[in-house]
């Protein structure tokens, strides 16, 4: 899957986790992570080269997290969505997934790609090639009658809050991922938090996916508590648009590998309401992905 001139290549995701401390509810969904099979195609340009993170390592690490569905994300260095399209036909419905998009992808691409368990697509400024905002509204369009969303992938919290006229704008529903990238020193009462929390509040549209808070973080690991800090906010103010993932098998390198456990835990500090927690495990992603 590579050679000598491959970008680099991230680390294996752990498999000597533990067993988290939070008990998923049924129904509990991851919202985020990748399926990198040995041989999948990748493109020449991409940010870096997956390591191979199958399947079956995947179910493993969700059995021991006690997650019964999934949304598998096409990675941006992927040439194709076939090996998320292969993983989600063997989940017997369990998996969802977000398609890798063109700007010309015709009508009936996409018509295939929702019977296939697709339900979004991704606008990226931080993936090598992504599909950028400039073709945000005129995708939206095109997606709405097929009931997609779409998951914002921006380099940081200024992209975020730039775009932020624009999201109003759209004709279907959106998350924004990696907490909107509020890094651990934007707290309440900093102007791009509020923003965020305002979109929140005023939005029926708008998600937020709290997740790869491990790149955010100061603290750092196991319990990454000064991301709590942001979370919990976010959580009171709108607990129905909040969703959750792992982002496997975690596309960094700056940081130490987590264990997923570790993940999952976080919420029992950062949303210590079981209500809120079952809304965003279950109820929000079942409303966002299109499961009953």
């Amino acid at each position: 899957m590579t050679d000598r001139t491959d970008p680099p290549r991230l680390r294996p995701p752990r498999h000597d986790g533990r067993v988290p401390e939070l008990k998923a509810p049924p129904g509990a969904c991851d919202t985020h992570f990748h399926i990198y099979e040995a041989d999948i195609p990748l493109k020449p340009e991409r940010r870096y080269t997956p390591v191979e993170a199958g399947l079956e390592n995947y179910r493993r690490m969700a059995a021991r997290l006690g997650l019964q569905r999934g949304v598998v994300i096409t990675g941006s260095g992927m040439t194709s969505n076939a090996p998320s399209l292969a993983a989600i036909a063997a989940m017997g419905g369990a998996f969802k997934g977000l398609a890798l998009m063109k700007p010309d992808t015709p009508d009936a691409e996409i018509e295939a790609l929702t019977e296939g368990g697709m339900t979004g697509f991704r606008i990226s400024t931080r993936s090598v090639g992504g599909l950028g905002p400039d073709h945000l509204l005129g995708l939206a369009e095109r997606v709405k009658d097929f009931g997609w969303h779409v998951e914002i992938h921006l380099n940081n919290i200024e992209e975020v809050v730039a775009l932020l006229p624009m999201l109003r704008q759209l004709p279907i529903p959106y998350s924004i991922d990696h907490i909107g990238y509020l890094h651990h020193d934007r707290r309440p009462g900093t102007a791009e938090f509020e923003a965020v929390k305002g979109l929140l509040e005023s939005e029926e549209n708008a998600y937020l996916n709290i997740y790869a808070w491990y790149d955010l973080t100061n603290e750092g690991p196991p319990a990454y508590a000064d991301m709590a800090d942001i979370v919990g906010p976010l959580v009171a103010a709108r607990p129905d648009r909040i969703i959750w993932g792992t982002n496997w098998p975690h596309p960094t390198f700056e940081v130490p590998v987590p264990d997923d456990a570790d993940l999952l835990d976080f919420l029992l500090l950062a949303v210590p309401d079981e209500g809120h927690r079952r809304q965003i495990l279950v109820d929000n992603p079942a409303r966002l992905y299109g499961w009953d």
